[in-house]
């Protein structure tokens, strides 16, 4: 698996907020979706940065949640509750759960002007060992738009064909999200997620330059680091300052939170939490200052087995106890039901930020397998960081992320 060193960047196309009073109002059920994402998204961030302390991470939250609930509509029993627990979803019913995601899909498909924003699900069979249950691949067609395709997973291109998929709905920036197909599998479940946005205020690249990022151990490097003064959304606190910088004409929005010098990132993260993100966001108020942030470009994938099971969906990766009798139709010379398990989950993940605006892509594959008036601030962004692309129009956080070292 492939780690850039020492970036972490949970890049969540998370889902959407609570819609504001200034925004339009959008349906409930897309309201609870991006709440559940978002608790989700924080959660999934701490799970995976056990792993890799002061390491780069880059993730999609909403890209791993509607991945992830294709999967659970095919889960009974134990192993739905424990998926239901770890997806931050309250409630077990999976027709309110499926509405909800499709309102979200919907809302997500439908981006502001100047803004291109999209999300896309696919789910291959092999058409040799498995076949899907007609209600439940009618189901995924219905709610989630998902594209249905059969294919010989023996065949050496099988893996090409899913790459090439995941390489077109991200417009290249993701060529490639499974290495390769394994013997066992019988299915995949992908979503991809794309954005790309200008700044409403871009910067000037006459002032990129390169500046000292210090890093959580205390050494220094270059990194190129973009300014812009001028009257923006900030709020600061004793532990750390928060500034918006906005896409196309508002709607979009990507959130820097930068951790006071005596406080660390990884304390900032421990406080990710939805209900202090809901309480930060009404803190905002425009103030005159300076910001100077460093220009990024992170790619990474990750295998979230483990991230997953300590957030307690532990029973789908194991063929003893997984219960995915909802998916696939029993037929003669094919394994039992009972014995399908979820194998993997895969995410690859590109964001990048410049003078000209950001650029943000993620692709998640489930394998199955059977068995007063303020004084002008001024925030340097020379350590560790949180960011965040937020849509406006609704409270949704589309991508954060925590960025430890710019430069990768």
């Amino acid at each position: 698996m492939h780690r850039k060193h020492g970036l972490l960047a949970l890049f969540a196309a998370a889902t959407l907020f609570a819609a504001a009073a200034t925004h339009t109002a959008l349906p409930s059920a897309s309201v609870d979706a991006a709440a559940a994402d978002n608790a989700f998204g924080f959660r999934l961030l701490n799970a995976v940065q056990k792993t890799i302390p002061s390491g780069n991470v880059v993730l999609s939250p909403v890209g791993a949640a509607l991945d992830l609930s294709m999967a659970l509509n095919g889960a009974e029993g134990q192993t739905r509750q424990e998926m239901l627990a770890a997806l931050s979803i309250s409630g077990s019913d999976l027709g309110a759960i499926n509405t909800a995601n499709a309102q979200l899909i919907k809302v997500i498909r439908t981006p502001p002007k100047n803004i291109t924003l999209s999300v896309a699900d696919s789910l291959w069979v092999d058409n040799r060992r498995a076949t899907l249950r007609p209600d439940y691949a009618k189901q995924m067609q219905a709610l989630y738009d998902a594209e249905m395709a059969d294919l010989d997973f023996s065949n050496p291109s099988a893996a090409n064909r899913i790459n090439s998929w995941a390489s077109k709905e991200t417009q290249g920036r993701i060529s490639k999200v499974i290495d390769r197909i394994e013997p066992a599998d019988l299915a995949l479940l992908l979503n991809v997620v794309y954005f790309k946005g200008q700044w409403m205020h871009k910067f000037d690249k006459a002032q990129t330059q390169q500046r000292d990022f210090t890093l959580a151990g205390g050494s220094v490097k270059q990194v190129p680091r973009m300014a812009q003064s001028r009257r923006f959304e900030y709020f600061e606190t004793p532990q750390m300052q928060a500034v918006r910088l906005s896409f196309g004409e508002g709607d979009l929005v990507m959130e820097v939170l930068l951790p006071a010098k005596s406080s660390s990132l990884g304390a900032l993260e421990a406080e990710l939490t939805p209900e202090h993100w809901t309480g930060w966001q009404a803190q905002y108020a425009p103030r005159s200052g300076r910001i100077e942030l460093p220009r990024f470009e992170l790619k990474s994938s990750y295998r979230l087995n483990e991230a997953l099971q300590s957030l307690g969906m532990k029973r789908a990766f194991h063929p003893d106890s997984a219960q995915l009798t909802g998916m696939f139709s029993s037929a003669p010379g094919q394994p039992s039901a009972g014995r399908f398990f979820i194998s993997s989950v895969l995410q690859s993940t590109y964001w990048t930020v410049d003078e000209e605006g950001s650029e943000a892509a993620a692709a998640t594959a489930t394998g199955i397998k059977t068995t007063a008036v303020a004084q002008p601030f001024q925030m340097i962004v020379d350590r560790p960081f949180f960011c965040a692309i937020e849509d406006r129009r609704s409270g949704a956080l589309l991508f954060i992320g925590a960025i430890y070292d710019p430069a990768g």
